[in-house]
């Protein structure tokens, strides 16, 4: 890592006195630009993107190498994935397992409804048949124990003979007797309507049974997404649209979560780092439209903006003395591309920037001309 950061550093200060040198070079050769174009040269550069994996692990394949261009999303390695692709299979087996019980549980839920409803429909029905036929042989047999007394007392009387006492007595007896059936059969079916009333607890147990099977599958199923996650993230993909410009690690080496693989630069997020004299910096304000030129499409310019302006000047003598060498004083400003048409302008591609600080027509700084 501090052999990187030397190597940008030196990089940076490579690119800073080429970019000087360029601008002093071409400004003593060519012709002047427009009053209202400001220009200066140096090095395409890009924003720089460490394509890291989520997760730690074994890298099985390396898909890219250095100068490659990739699409966005495309894979750049990828991991081990043997363990994780045996979580996800047991986890599947798993939730279909789990799945197929829910599913016999709900059904026996339905069918038990459907039994005890039945069962507790029919007691039901049995208890007010019972109890009507109830109320029938009670008023029968209280219309006849109402006669006897009244055949009694007439026998008393000797208004009537014994033998007619003894049939309304007899006749009060089996009334009696049918009440007495009636008040049974009423008894059986009322315990027959609690025994089914009692059925409605099965419900209830298979309702619970029922409950405890999704618990369980509804977390079976978050290990399968964890693991399926898992899966998906041994597939490193790229997140921009770039440029391979370093491969940091080999294949079958091991890496931590977060352990750079390679470095992409990204195509849509180029600039170019121009170096502007002091006297011209008052002319330089953030959002200028610019243009860009490179030798590779002489007549091709590039439309950016001026999105930085350093607040230190660059290339100054250590002490500043005499008017001669204040305007020596160098700022760098970067021109943000704004469309990389087909990609056509590559990190380290040496451009030449121009800046249109006032209305005016635009230059071109390979041509020497002006341009619309």
């Amino acid at each position: 890592m501090r052999k990187r950061v030397k190597g940008l550093i030196l990089l940076a200060i490579a690119g800073a006195a080429i970019g000087g040198l360029l601008f002093l070079s071409k400004s003593l050769t060519q012709k002047k630009p427009p009053p209202n174009i400001i220009w200066g040269s140096g090095i395409v550069e890009g924003d720089e993107v460490e394509v890291s994996p989520k997760i730690p692990g074994k890298v099985a394949r390396l898909l890219v190498k250095e100068g490659d261009q990739v699409a966005l999303g495309a894979p750049i390695a990828l991991l081990d994935s043997q363990e994780i692709q045996a979580r996800v299979k047991a986890a599947q087996a798993q939730v279909t397992r789990l799945r197929r019980e829910v599913d016999r549980a709900r059904v026996a839920l339905k069918l038990t409804r459907e039994v005890v409803g039945k069962k507790i429909q029919e007691a039901r029905a049995m208890v007010k048949g019972a109890q009507a036929r109830l109320r029938g042989a009670k008023a029968q047999w209280e219309k006849w124990e109402k006669d006897w007394k009244r055949f009694r007392a007439l026998r008393e009387r000797k208004v009537i003979s014994q033998r007619r006492l003894d049939e309304v007595a007899a006749a009060a007896k089996s009334a009696k007797a049918q009440m007495e059936s009636a008040q049974q059969e009423l008894n059986r079916a009322r315990a027959a309507l609690e025994t089914a009333m009692a059925k409605k607890r099965e419900i209830t147990l298979r309702q619970k049974e029922i409950g405890v099977l999704e618990s369980a599958l509804a977390t079976t199923q978050a290990k399968l997404e964890e693991a399926q996650a898992l899966l998906e993230d041994t597939r490193i993909p790229s997140p921009v649209k770039g440029r391979v410009v370093e491969k940091l690690v080999e294949e079958g080496e091991v890496v931590t979560a977060g352990t750079p693989l390679v470095i992409v630069t990204n195509l849509d997020s180029l600039y170019l780092k121009i170096y502007i004299p002091e006297p011209q910096m008052g002319r330089i304000a953030l959002g200028q439209e610019a243009r860009i030129y490179v030798d590779a499409f002489p007549d091709t310019p590039f439309p950016a903006q001026v999105c930085y302006v350093a607040s230190k000047a660059e290339f100054t003598p250590k002490e500043v003395q005499t008017h001669k060498e204040r305007v020596q004083y160098t700022f760098a400003v970067k021109l943000c591309v704004k469309e990389n048409r087909d990609h056509l302008l590559k990190p380290g591609m040496p451009g030449d920037g121009v800046i249109k600080v006032e209305p005016g027509p635009w230059w071109n700084p390979i041509r020497e001309e002006t341009v619309q």
